[in-house]
């Protein structure tokens, strides 16, 4: 005798698989009818065994809806951006996504923003001034791992045991981390936790770091008078001479410890479930395809904010993250200057130029002519030559600003080219906006990146290296006099180089995370003769490299 539930249920799934016959086949369509109208007998076993694909179908959804995933980013700007952004994608998909901040980030001038991503703050030690109130890097870091692996643990713990508040995601059931985190990797193991690192750098830095942490690529010397020499091709990876290098392949660095977490990223490669990239393959096939060989490397796309493609949207672009005060007031600057008239610099949130580069580089963008708009941190304002540039910034030649909004600058027609030190969040919001590259790569995963932007995708002009008694290249104002003339009349790279934003329609990075519709999916950067299109004002920009 089958009971009355059960025999609702099955009726309920003939139904359902008469709505497929409907679709499929329509002449099929009568017999079901005359089966469910009539109600001729049937054998109920090929029924059970459907409503048991459909228990188990609903059981598979049950649990997607019950992932939680703890997204765990170093508190520093540069790697606060792409892995906020990261998260609010994830929550964009139904996806229970929390993001983990230090207390003092959570209270610094913006905070996070981070949308439908609820947000926990711990501590790291240094609750009430973070990375500033200590003497050095490492002092920081030291206490920082150890007091947040305590809050961390502690946080994932409290979400297992207990159920969730009003409102409130509960057990995490997965933690993908910054790939400098290492302490977060044993934190999760304990928990019985996956754990996934993903790198804010790109595939060619990451590539370089694990191969010459594993032995397998070399440094060069330093150049002579007869040249300089280069490192051997390797898994993708193309020769580099030495001033190509990241910097920290080099002892004596002013960080070790960031030096050392560096080369350290990939100490578990094969163990980890995924190894995430901010990346494409479009990109960095190649260089990508050589990781895949270690470690279950995946390019997730570039982790930018854009703005939806055909909308006419207007106001801020960001990632939801501010640690430093953004200065509007550089947009209505903006606004008065012809498109692609205006030069931006910015070396981004912790790299610095000194005194005497700065001044070269003063030099160079007055010498230049184009009018230009420079973020100098407050930090690093005792270094500007206030007698060169308080005259041009008065007649409204330039504009200097502590910090800004970069996404809207770059979105900014007025914007014609970009010089820049080349940080990995940097290049990709460049080629992003379609705004071309002065690359000025001053340290740490920034002279590889800089020489990807000119040699491999055409995106830009390196500024050539002066070599420092240290081995690491001097950066001057030359190259920006040399290249960067903003008349409204278009622009080129060294080599030639176009950039190109595409389109939801336009094909671009095949992510694995699928963009919303009209959203920009990817970029692809292609070397050859021409002109640089600009994506964001949909015309051209002028300020020529």
């Amino acid at each position: 005798m089958v009971s009355s539930s059960l025999e609702k249920r099955c009726r309920r799934s003939l139904v359902q698989l008469g709505t497929r016959i409907r679709r499929v086949c329509p002449a099929r369509h009568m017999l079901y009818e005359v089966i469910v109208v009539v109600r001729i007998p049937i054998p109920i076993s090929p029924l059970l065994r459907l409503c048991q694909r459909e228990e188990e179908e609903e059981e598979k959804e049950k649990a997607a809806a019950m992932a939680h995933v703890l997204v765990v980013p170093f508190p520093a700007q540069g790697h606060m951006n792409p892995m906020v952004q990261f998260a609010r994608r994830l929550a964009s998909k139904g996806v229970a996504t929390t993001l983990v901040t230090t207390r003092f980030v959570a209270r610094a001038a913006g905070g996070v923003d981070a949308g439908p991503v609820a947000v926990e703050a711990i501590s790291d030690g240094h609750d009430e001034g973070g990375l500033a109130s200590v003497a050095s890097v490492a002092e920081y870091l030291e206490k920082q791992a150890a007091a947040m692996s305590a809050s961390l643990a502690a946080l994932i713990e409290a979400r297992a045991v207990s159920s969730p508040a009003p409102g409130q995601q509960g057990r995490f059931t997965c933690v993908v981390y910054d790939s400098y985190e290492h302490w977060v990797r044993p934190v999760a193991q304990r928990a019985g936790l996956p754990a996934v690192p993903f790198s804010t750098q790109s595939c060619a830095v990451s590539a370089v770091y694990y191969h010459f942490s594993q032995g397998r690529l070399a440094v060069p010397p330093p150049a002579e008078d007869g040249g300089a020499a280069r490192s051997k091709a390797l898994e993708g990876l193309p020769e580099m001479e030495r001033s190509e290098f990241p910097s920290s392949v080099f002892e004596g660095g002013p960080y070790p410890m960031i030096a050392e977490s560096a080369l350290k990223q990939f100490a578990h490669e094969g163990k980890d479930d995924w190894v995430l990239f901010t990346s494409f393959e479009e990109l960095e096939s190649e260089v990508l395809a050589g990781l895949t060989n270690y470690m279950k490397a995946r390019a997730i796309g570039p982790c930018v904010p854009l703005p939806a493609a055909g909308t006419g949207a207007t106001g801020r672009i960001t990632y939801g993250a501010n640690l430093l005060n953004p200065e509007d007031a550089c947009i209505k600057w903006l606004d008065t200057k012809p498109p692609g008239s205006v030069a931006y610099v910015s070396f981004g949130s912790f790299a610095s130029l000194g005194a005497a580069q700065t001044e070269e580089l003063a030099r160079g963008l007055l010498a230049a002519g184009t009018p230009f708009l420079w973020v100098v941190r407050a930090t690093e304002e005792d270094e500007l030559p206030r007698r060169l540039l308080d005259e041009p910034a008065a007649s409204g030649a330039a504009m200097i600003v502590r910090w800004c909004p970069q996404l809207d600058v770059l979105a900014h027609p007025a914007v014609g080219c970009f010089v820049t030190h080349c940080g990995w969040n940097s290049t990709l919001e460049a080629l992003s906006f379609g705004v071309p590259m002065v690359a000025l790569g001053i340290w740490s995963d920034q002279p590889t990146n800089a020489r990807c932007v000119e040699a491999a995708w055409g995106a830009g002009a390196r500024a050539p290296p002066r070599r420092g008694d240290d081995g690491v290249p001097a950066r001057g104002g030359g190259a920006v006099r040399a290249r960067c003339h903003g008349r409204g009349r278009g622009r080129r790279a060294r080599g030639g180089g176009e950039v190109e934003c595409q389109g939801a329609r336009g094909g671009g990075a095949r992510r694995q995370l699928r963009p919303e519709p009209g959203r920009v999916r990817g970029v692809r950067a292609r070397r050859r003769r021409g002109e640089v299109e600009g994506a964001g004002s949909g015309g051209k920009r002028g300020c020529r490299l």
